[in-house]
C-alpha cells in the first residue's frame, strides 16, 4: 500500500511540474498584444539614440584604460582631479 502510494504521489507531482514548466514558458496574450514589435512590423533599437557624450567622458575613459594597461604616469586619483579640475575651470 505504501509503495503504490508513494508511485501515485511522484507521477502526480512529475505531471504538475510538466504542466507548470509549460505554462511558465509560454508567453501570456497580454505580452502577445502589447509588443511594439508586433504592431511596427520591426524588431531592433529605437530610431532616436541618444547624441555622443561630451569630450570629458572619453578622457576620462582613456585615463582608466591607461591606469589598467598600467601605462599610466602617477596615481588614477590624481588624474581624475586634474582632469575634472581643468573640465570645472578651477
Amino acid at each position: 500500500m505504501n509503495r503504490r502510494r508513494l508511485t501515485l504521489v511522484g507521477v502526480a507531482l512529475a505531471a504538475l511540474v510538466a504542466t507548470a514548466g509549460v505554462a511558465a514558458a509560454a508567453p501570456s496574450d497580454n505580452a502577445r498584444e502589447s509588443s511594439p514589435a508586433s504592431e511596427a512590423g520591426q524588431q531592433g533599437p529605437p530610431g532616436e539614440l541618444p547624441g555622443p557624450v561630451p569630450k570629458f567622458v572619453s578622457d576620462i575613459h582613456d585615463l582608466v584604460s591607461d591606469f589598467l594597461n598600467e601605462a599610466l604616469d602617477g596615481s588614477l586619483g590624481d588624474s581624475l582631479s586634474d582632469l575634472a579640475t581643468d573640465f570645472s575651470g578651477a
